[in-house]
């Protein structure tokens, strides 16, 4: 008897080897999902993939016009677009994909992939360094507390941390200053939040100054002639880097008290003026934060594929900087003085030694002059 049930059990567990059993039997698949999201309400799509309707059409049919996307037998393009955006805003893994969208892990990774390097064939389109002839900006331009002493600044320059996952014995090249494991980003944005250049993939070990001195050497980033970013005291300050006056009050936060408004000094009212423009690319990197938690939280890809996902979300948010002007990530930091994030706050180090003696002195010529028409004026 007892053999007669073993052999019993035996024979079904064989017959349902034999019978795969499907394992995505949602009656509402992934296409009915996003379809239903896109044409809700407008707070679902912000919701689930940080950008209107709207945009994530303009989008479609931008990486369309490329013959970057292409809809395939079982996924059309929106779907392809929707799993993407879903998976860098919410940090979410294959897996959590594959079962929302009901496909399997191979299909969401093969999609993921190939949408990904579609948004960076848009890179050229949408971050581009400024030349030489480029108007003064409005920023600048409207304010007398900037204008005419900053009129040569580009825009503002600063790295950030983004964590990352790499094999173990990588750890200590890509273990920064707050204790963990990170790729060092450095950004250059305009005045109005958007990326003018970035540059991803450097251990989270190497300093500001040194990611900077990299890029300038291999020719990818260059400062047109007369023109100049501001930076933070991590930097070397030079004619082409302007950073503030060491010794002296920088952060907002320091001027915001009444009683403690008032300038001691040329440097103090520098410091200052400097730290409000250059505040832009602060809160850059908050809007793209923000928006995107991939950024906060370590992706369990490849790294070149980490790597790229942050340049990715770099063109996503200066896409919907041009072609979405109400967007509720940008207004809601609109008015207010954002301080460097906790995780960014860097030791100041002397860098000058990373920079010839005639432009250190060119730099300082410079940053005098600048400080001494705003305290005359």
């Amino acid at each position: 008897m007892w053999n007669e049930m073993l052999n019993s059990v035996i024979h079904q567990s064989n017959v349902m080897k034999q019978v795969p059993r499907p394992c995505r039997t949602r009656p509402f698949s992934g296409h009915m999902l996003v379809e239903d999201m896109l044409a809700g309400h407008p707070e679902r799509s912000y919701s689930c993939f940080r950008m209107s309707s709207e945009t994530i059409l303009l989008l479609k049919n931008d990486l369309i016009e490329k013959n970057a996307l292409r809809p395939t037998r079982y996924l059309n393009c929106n779907e392809q677009l929707c799993i993407f955006l879903y998976g860098i805003s919410h940090a979410l893994s294959n897996r959590i994909l594959a079962e929302i969208f009901q496909h399997s892990g191979e299909t969401i990774s093969r999609h993921y992939n190939n949408v990904l390097n579609a948004i960076l064939s848009l890179k050229q389109d949408y971050i581009q360094l400024p030349t030489v002839d480029v108007d003064v900006h409005p920023k600048i331009r409207e304010n007398p507390n900037f204008f005419p002493y900053f009129k040569k600044a580009l825009g503002a320059i600063d790295g950030s941390h983004i964590p990352v996952i790499v094999k173990k014995k990588k750890h200590n090249r890509y273990r920064n200053r707050k204790n963990f494991i990170s790729q060092n980003v450095m950004a250059a944005c305009s005045f109005d939040h958007t990326f003018l250049y970035v540059a991803a993939g450097w251990e989270g070990s190497a300093s500001d100054m040194s990611v900077l001195r990299a890029t300038l050497e291999d020719g990818k980033f260059n400062v047109p002639e007369g023109r100049f970013y501001l930076v933070d005291s991590g930097y070397a300050n030079t004619s082409k880097f302007i950073a503030p006056y060491r010794g002296s009050r920088y952060h907002l936060g320091d001027f915001a008290n009444g009683t403690t408004r008032a300038y001691r000094d040329t440097k103090d009212k520098y410091n200052h003026r400097h730290a409000q423009l250059r505040n832009a690319v602060e809160k850059a990197w908050g809007i793209l934060k923000q928006r995107f938690k991939n950024l906060k939280v370590a992706a369990p890809f490849p790294y070149k594929t980490q790597v790229k996902i942050v340049v990715a979300c770099c063109v996503l948010h200066n896409f919907i900087a041009r072609h979405q002007g109400n967007d509720k990530y940008f207004n809601m930091l609109n008015g207010l003085e954002m301080n460097e994030d906790e995780d960014e706050v860097e030791e100041e180090e002397d860098h000058q030694y990373m920079v010839g003696a005639d432009e250190s002195l060119r730099g300082e010529q410079l940053r005098n002059r600048i400080a001494l028409q705003l305290w005359n004026n």
